[in-house]
């Protein structure tokens, strides 16, 4: 591996085999003993700049408390579905989602396999096991559990966040437009709010989805990493529709509230990108991959090499990621429900200029989600890498289909329209594009050339 894996290592974390590994667990030597008895999944010892103080005691006492009611009964249900929560909260904090996904599910099975003995916790196991199958990108799956959950209990809000995720991911927007206007009517937060937001995206509302998100945050706590991820989005839409001060400021508050959250880190290099400071969006993306490697900030990393012409560190960023990703996908063979990386691996190949290789993931992802747009335009993006223009533009035109108006989207499909023969057209969504974002995006523009 290149120097740069050692930006990556954290990477195999997101698709981590499911192991006890005790060396990796908080636990003592008798806990873990406990733990395997119970066939449990124990908490791995986190890195201290994941989360904060109270955040990780919080979690550790859900955790012993759970653990300690099991030891006294073993068949005390409950337990499972408290274990769960704690497995998808350290995740979602730490970044460790292959563990923390499969450790959810192995303990909510527990649970679902007793169905015929209490509906109630039935229930909350479903609502948390589509929860983790959308995490995990098992979109198809992930809806099938929602609407069994939601056959149960039509009146608890958060099943319906699941459906309006399921259902965008699906493509089924007319149906995620449904499910969240019955997730307003029963609770209108943060959840439903943020949720709320995001349809208006993708229906060409960005003023709405703005006034949506803002909603979102308020309704949170400050410095809950529900909120700050709410107010990273807030800047995302600030930044997508080029108002950078205010995306800065949205940043930078998230950092006042939660220090080294690494998505708000990550969206202040996106603001420097855009203002061509690239030393420092290269300095704040690394900030943020060690903090939590996810892919996005790594693929960032290398974009932004690129855009310092920096090609060698580029590709080998991106080939580090891709090596990755493949090595991710055989570690998961034993894993109770599996990481869906298509998407992922599209966009790695077309960034590294293997276009043909990137059609293959990218149809892969579409076979799962036909009618949803992002899958489309990833296909039409990659075909239009590999030179086929044809069948990028049949991809590009499903892809436009809820009339979405972001700026990257709209600018892509243009250069596709164009290189396909269709100049006015092509003409018309790149202009339509530069009205919604002045200083559209460095990366689209360098695939321009």
């Amino acid at each position: 591996m290149k120097s740069h894996i050692t930006l990556l290592s954290g990477f195999f974390l997101l698709l981590s085999t499911f192991l006890y590994s005790a060396c990796n667990s908080s636990n003592s030597k008798d806990e873990e003993q406990i733990n395997k008895e119970l066939s449990v999944p124990a908490l791995l010892a986190r890195d201290k700049q994941a989360g904060n103080d109270a955040e990780r005691d919080m979690i550790q006492k859900a955790y012993d408390k759970a653990i300690a009611s099991l030891k006294n009964n073993p068949d005390d249900l409950r337990q499972f579905i408290s274990l769960a929560s704690v497995y998808i909260s350290e995740g979602r904090i730490t970044g460790n989602s292959g563990y923390y996904s499969n450790a959810a599910i192995k303990v909510l099975n527990r649970v679902t396999n007793e169905h015929a003995a209490n509906k109630e916790l039935e229930f909350e196991a479903l609502n948390l096991k589509s929860v983790v199958l959308l995490n995990m990108h098992q979109f198809k799956e992930a809806l099938d559990v929602a609407e069994e959950a939601v056959a149960i209990n039509s009146m608890n809000s958060g099943i319906y966040g699941a459906l309006v995720d399921a259902n965008v991911e699906m493509g089924h927007y007319d149906d995620a437009v449904k499910d969240c206007d019955k997730m307003l009517g029963l609770r209108p937060d943060l959840r439903s709010y943020s949720r709320a937001s995001y349809l208006r995206q993708i229906y060409g509302d960005n003023k709405g989805a703005i006034a949506a998100m803002k909603m979102a945050v308020e309704a949170g706590g400050p410095g809950d990493e529900s909120t700050e991820w709410a107010r990273v989005m807030l800047g995302n839409l600030y930044l997508n529709t080029g108002n950078n001060d205010s995306a800065s400021f949205a940043y930078r508050t998230s950092l006042m509230y939660r220090p080294e959250y690494p998505y708000a880190l990550a969206g202040l290099a996106k603001v420097a990108q855009s203002e061509k400071n690239y030393d420092s969006a290269i300095a704040l993306t690394k900030h943020a991959i060690k903090l939590m490697s996810q892919p996005m900030f790594v693929l960032q990393l290398a974009d932004l090499y690129e855009l310092k012409n920096d090609t060698v560190k580029a590709n080998e960023v991106r080939n580090d990621v891709i090596t990755l990703l493949l090595e991710g996908e055989k570690d998961q063979a034993d894993q109770v429900v599996k990481h869906n990386t298509n998407r992922e691996l599209a966009m790695a190949y077309i960034d590294a200029g293997a276009a043909d290789k990137a059609i293959k993931y990218a149809l892969n992802d579409l076979a799962m989600r036909p009618d949803n747009i992002d899958a489309n335009e990833l296909a039409a993006w990659a075909y239009y890498k590999s030179g086929r223009y044809a069948e990028a533009q049949k991809y590009a035109a499903k892809s436009m289909r809820t009339n979405s108006k972001n700026a990257i989207s709209l600018y892509r499909n243009g250069m596709i329209y164009a290189a396909a023969g269709d100049q006015l057209k092509g003409d018309q969504l790149m202009q339509e594009a530069k009205s919604i974002l002045p200083g559209i995006d460095q990366k689209t523009l360098l695939a321009a050339k």
